[in-house]
């Protein structure tokens, strides 16, 4: 039996880096996919958090030295090259221009060589570990990681291609990494689950690579992120390997999985509905929407399948039908039968129901009010060009006398019956009508807008129910807009939506205030950071009135708040130099301008006692 060692590292809270969300729970979530549904033992199944437990007595803290440590030192013995190791990892990764990194918890991009972990050293150390069956999964484009120097990722998929070790990037070197508190994960990550679960335990490399590729750029649109298409770097031998290679390899098709939540039926596709494709890189993806399926694929997906396995020269069926014996429906003709006879049933009922549902349209005569278009009787007479037009249309006499026999005359002609008018909508659809169209795809505001509108629908009201589902899924679209913005540095922007999260809906409104109490220091940082670059840009040197003028926008940064320090030694330095400049004039003589120039140091300078002695010492033209 083959064994298995699987790495999970997942990093929120950086030292040098704003914190990520969800980027622990995605290597918990996978851990436990491992440990429980994949039954792998947990002591060979390693995760490494921000709070995860001690394992064998050892620490699991992601610093540098304890992930090199577990990378050099591994979990049990040495693998075998039947065995698998996997490998996760989401956080920050960095690039220096020709090498890739992966940053951990006390990672530094300003000292990359000496706090980070490179590609290359990472993909050595896992090929030390005497298994050829190594997968890499790397969620590592992240917005705040990807501003020093070049974007991350395409190292790594060149060392990946040289060393022959499948890995899977969670995107092109282009894109970013999104996260979303909907779904309390990382998209790439979610995805990967999906995908796990869905063909799992005969889940291949291929497999793998073309439901990412298929279903993550869906998913992004969905919850309103930028597109985000992985990429992966897979040999051609590797790709019908079995991740888990314990699994019975006899007949490698899908069990009887349910279609994984959040995904639409259309979107579960079998290896035969992708095509590859090689990204902008060199690297190969598969980047076929579910949605650009031909309408003949579509049609044979959609026939019932005659037992629950998957011919090889036909599609997988969407969700594989339980096997039967082979007497459950008896000979052929018991089967056609049987699917007949549905359909027939089927189609009377259909019928049945359009006729009492429009019944009244076919009774002629009971209301005097109803006018019905007769069109006129046909006659055997051969038609000619230059026949007259036909008869006008004519209304239905409003006497209850009954028709004449139909031997005695001529069938009278149907009656067309008309629909009745479309009743008007509920006052509570039309509110959420108004509301969605209220809503933009990228403007917190307008959901926000969109939610004030639904919250008109009052308990008890028609639709109410929908109405706080909308609101609760626009708060949080609001709270992964606020999020996004963090992400990219801008934590004003993040606060301003963040607030605007309504506090009906209590989970997302808490988790919005956690966000906000966490980036408001930041967004102050920041704030306090461009009014002292403000300041500096002010000073003119030899001009005392330009350092008076840069140390009162100073005094914005009140004491206490981030960069307080910083501000208030400027402050110092900077009224000394009006000191100096004070005392150049007064040894040219100048002393008026000497009086003028020492009375704007600040009275809570260090050089504010000097700057009065000699004020009185220039008023009597003393030096």
């Amino acid at each position: 039996m083959a064994n298995h060692a699987c790495i999970a590292i997942g990093i929120n809270r950086y030292q040098y880096l704003q914190p990520l969300s969800f980027a622990s729970a995605d290597a918990q979530s996978l851990q436990q996919f491992w440990t429980t549904e994949a039954n792998l033992p947990a002591e060979r199944c390693l995760l490494l958090t921000d709070a995860s437990p001690l394992l064998n007595q050892r620490l699991t803290y992601p610093s540098r030295s304890q992930i090199l440590e577990w990378l050099e030192v591994g979990i049990q013995d040495v693998l075998t090259t039947s065995d698998r190791l996997l490998f996760f990892f989401s956080g920050y990764g960095v690039s220096s221009g020709t090498e890739d990194y992966l940053l951990p918890i006390d990672g530094n991009p300003n000292d990359l060589p000496g706090t980070g972990i490179s590609v290359r050293s990472l993909l050595e150390l896992l090929r030390k570990r005497g298994t050829d069956k190594i997968l890499v999964l790397l969620d590592m484009n992240r917005a705040a990681g990807s501003r020093v120097g070049a974007p991350v990722g395409e190292n790594t998929a060149q060392l990946a291609r040289e060393m022959g070790i499948a890995t899977i990037l969670s995107s092109e070197i282009d894109q970013f990494s999104h996260e979303s508190a909907a779904l309390g994960n990382g998209l790439f990550t979610t995805t990967l689950l999906e995908a796990l679960r869905y063909y799992h335990p005969n889940t291949t490399l291929e497999n793998l690579e073309q439901y990412l590729g298929a279903r993550l750029p869906e998913l992004s649109e969905h919850h309103w992120r930028p597109p985000q298409v992985p990429v992966s770097v897979i040999s051609a031998t590797a790709r019908r390997e079995l991740i888990f290679p314990t699994a019975d390899t006899s007949n490698n098709t899908r069990n009887n999985h349910a279609v994984p939540a959040g995904m639409a039926m259309g979107t579960m596709l079998a290896a035969e509905d992708f095509t590859e494709e090689t990204s902008r890189n060199g690297t190969t993806v598969s980047p076929v929407s579910p949605r650009e399926m031909s309408a003949k694929r579509r049609l044979e997906e959609s026939r019932p399948p005659s037992t629950g396995e998957n011919h090889p020269n036909k599609p997988a069926a969407l969700v594989a039908t339980p096997k039967r014996s082979d007497d459950s429906l008896g000979p052929w003709w018991k089967q056609l039968l049987l699917w007949g006879g549905g359909a027939i049933l089927l189609s009377a009922l259909m019928i049945a129901a359009v006729i009492i549902r429009n019944r009244d349209a076919f009774i002629v005569g009971q209301d005097p009010a109803v006018v019905v278009p007769i069109a006129p009787a046909p006659t055997p007479q051969t038609t000619v060009p230059n026949d007259p037009a036909p008869a006008p249309v004519q209304e239905i006499p409003a006497s209850p006398v009954a028709p004449a026999s139909p031997i005695a005359q001529s069938p009278a002609p149907a009656a067309v019956p008309t629909s009745p008018p479309s009743p008007p909508l509920p006052a509570n659809q039309a509110v959420l009508n108004k509301a969605k169209t209220l809503i933009q795809s990228n403007q917190a505001s307008g959901f926000s807008q969109a939610i004030a509108t639904a919250q008109n629908v009052r308990s008890g009201d028609p639709l109410y129910e929908q109405a706080q589902q909308d609101i609760l899924r626009w708060s949080r679209v609001i709270l992964d807009i606020a999020e996004g913005r963090a992400a990219k540095g801008n934590f004003g922007g993040a606060i301003a939506a963040a607030q605007l999260v309504p506090t009906n809906s209590p989970a997302v409104y808490n988790q919005a205030q956690q966000a906000i109490a966490q980036w408001k220091p930041i967004a102050k940082q920041q704030q306090n950071n461009a009014i002292i670059q403000e300041a500096k840009k002010q000073i003119q040197p030899s001009q005392a009135s330009s350092y008076n003028r840069a140390i009162t926008t100073l005094r914005k940064i009140a004491p206490g708040q981030p960069g307080a320090a910083e501000a208030r030694q400027l402050i110092t330095q900077w009224s000394q130099n009006i000191y100096l400049i004070a005392n150049s004039r007064a040894a040219r003589r100048q002393f008026a301008q000497a009086v003028q120039t020492a009375a704007l140091v600040p009275s809570d300078s260090p050089s504010y006692s000097a700057a009065q002695k000699a004020i009185a010492r220039w008023k009597q033209g003393q030096r």
